[in-house]
């Protein structure tokens, strides 16, 4: 998820590191779009404000990834124990990105600015599903190399305890990269804001 302005996030768009955002085949990704208008940067800034994606604990943002964990367990007796015979972790996404009524007639610095900052909602909200297609890796694996449990009950139990523990860090990730994000690109304001601002030599 994104919150913040349109001028704020358009400086630091181009400049998001994109690597490592491919999606495995566990993931399946829905997108749909809300429309924003306006041709000055304080219009779009308020559309966006208006009719962003509301996310709990944040309000409006600019877009957004709501994920859900699907887990797809099989278990079976071995040698009077019970195991996990396969362990599948599927990620459901829907991401919410913004499009402009009329970007044609937009100004020349406004549309730049509105492509670079769709560009980032996009890789954005990339990241966020390539940080829970690792974690659904991660999960399977840990899943499947728990140790046999005298009854399935058991079994069933030692999983939820490995799912849960991993969807929690997995929370902790996302809000983390959303943090960095946020830190990176006021930095990169800060220093522009700087640089516009230094006396001249």
């Amino acid at each position: 998820m994104i919150k913040s302005t349109f001028k704020y996030l358009a400086l630091g768009a181009t400049l998001l590191v994109a690597a490592c955002t491919s999606v495995g085949e566990r993931t399946l990704v829905s997108v749909g779009y809300y429309t924003v208008s306006g041709d000055t940067f304080t219009e779009v800034d308020r559309q966006i404000k208006i009719h962003g994606p509301e996310v709990t604990g944040v309000g409006k943002a600019l877009a957004s990834t709501d994920l859900r964990m699907l887990p797809k367990i099989k278990y079976q007796l071995s040698g009077g124990n019970c195991i996990v015979s396969s362990a599948r972790i599927n990620v459901k996404a829907r991401v919410t990105l913004p499009r402009h009524s009329n970007v044609n007639r937009l100004k020349s610095e406004l549309a730049q600015a509105w492509n670079s900052l769709e560009e980032y909602a996009r890789v954005h909200e990339a990241v966020h599903l390539a940080i829970a297609d690792r974690y659904a890796i991660e999960m399977e694996n840990a899943i499947s190399a728990l140790p046999a449990a005298e009854d399935c009950v058991a079994m069933r139990e030692d999983v939820q305890k490995v799912f849960s523990k991993l969807f929690k860090q997995h929370h902790e990730d996302q809000l983390q990269f959303d943090e960095d994000e946020k830190n990176r690109i006021r930095g990169l304001v800060q220093r522009r804001n700087a640089s516009i601002t230094r006396p001249q030599q």
